[in-house]
């Protein structure tokens, strides 16, 4: 696979994890620092996805 692939990929599964995640495995449950590191977590997982899709970013 080339890296625009990998890429894709990586961002299919941290999507997925975003509904999964919170909504299947940490569902049910009184709120918890869980859910709390997941979500920061992801927001940092999203922003370097953002950052390595822009700094590869061909015109």
């Amino acid at each position: 696979m080339r890296g625009f692939t990998w890429w894709l990929v990586v961002v299919g599964v941290v999507i997925a994890a975003g509904i999964l995640v919170p909504y299947g495995f940490l569902a049910g449950g009184a709120p918890s620092l869980d859910i709390m590191i997941f979500w920061c977590l992801f927001g940092v997982a999203v922003v370097g996805l953002i950052v390595i899709g822009v700094a590869r970013w061909r015109l």
